[in-house]
């Protein structure tokens, strides 16, 4: 699907924002969706999306759900060393699954910060 939509966006490319998420892997029956945040699951997601949507850049990428298993300041901490992230990603974004545990205070530790 991507693909497609790679295909479709080139020529309007600098009319666009283009939005992706990561956070997921897939279980042996290619169905089952296990959550996965940890960095090298990161920097796969969005290497394979920067080649699917055929781009340079992902104006907003953001994770799908917040993973248990993997501390959302350890994602921000990702974020902020990566070079995955530096030229890649211009900004980033929570989806879904936001709770009331992962507040402000999380946010701010993490280096997230609002954009206008």
């Amino acid at each position: 699907m991507k693909k497609w939509v790679g295909e479709a966006l080139k020529p309007l490319r600098d009319r666009v924002v283009i939005a992706t998420k990561f956070g997921f892997t897939f279980g042996d029956d290619n169905k089952q969706q296990i959550l996965n945040s940890r960095p090298e699951h990161i920097r796969q997601a969005v290497e394979g999306s920067l080649r699917r949507l055929k781009t340079d850049v992902i104006d907003l990428l953001y994770q799908h759900r917040v993973d248990p298993d993997v501390p959302i300041e350890d994602v921000g901490r990702h974020r902020e060393r990566s070079d995955c992230w530096k030229a890649r990603v211009k900004h980033f974004g929570l989806s879904g699954g936001w709770r009331s545990n992962h507040s402000p205070r999380s946010c701010g530790t993490a280096g997230y910060r609002p954009t206008e």
